[in-house]
């Protein structure tokens, strides 16, 4: 009997276990007037969650305008969900020296032979939240698939044969992201 119990109440912990707040994705210790790691990546739908460990106060600012985490220190923490690819740009306003970015490539799912689907974004563009992306053959020049799209998605089938890049970026008003990191689909 006693076992029994055991096994029962082993199985239930997974089941009990607190869920996290955020999807895992990087986190960056704010200490010694530094981001550390100065640059991440992470995965769409995913968090950075930095912790400002200084006594001194610093922020998390994009450079953009995209986010403002307030002045944090002392063990206080600040996250935000990236739902949309780019490299993003971020500062200390406090201390401007201090510099990081994180970056967020965009998703690939299909066959060389069917084409694929690039997904750029977890959610509509709204609110003046609008998405670039390109193209690119080979070595060639980079040529726009969408741009000031809402849409999160679309399919790169191109008549032309080989090794494509694709890349994406976030536009809030006149604000833009970096480019977020290339990722390569071959057609066939």
């Amino acid at each position: 009997m006693k076992l029994r119990a055991l096994v029962f109440a082993v199985l239930l912990v997974p089941v009990l276990a607190p869920v996290p707040a955020h999807a895992a994705g990087a986190s960056v210790t704010v200490a010694d007037m530094a981001f550390s790691p100065a640059t991440v990546t992470v995965g769409l739908g995913q968090s950075v969650i930095w912790t400002f460990e200084d006594p001194v106060a610093h922020t998390t600012t994009s450079d953009q305008g995209f986010w403002d985490s307030g002045t944090k220190a002392g063990g206080a923490t600040y996250a935000r969900t990236f739902t949309s690819a780019g490299t993003f740009a971020y500062h200390c306003t406090i201390h401007t020296m201090m510099r990081g970015s994180v970056k967020v490539p965009l998703t690939t799912s299909g066959t060389p032979s069917k084409g694929y689907q690039l997904t750029w974004a977890t959610a509509k563009g709204t609110g003046g939240i609008t998405y670039d992306v390109q193209t690119r053959l080979g070595s060639g020049r980079w040529v726009s698939l969408k741009a000031g799209s809402t849409a999160t998605h679309a399919k790169l089938n191109p008549a032309k044969a080989g090794k494509y890049s694709v890349r994406a970026r976030t536009v809030k008003g006149g604000a833009k992201s970096g480019w977020s990191p290339t990722a390569t689909v071959t057609i066939s």
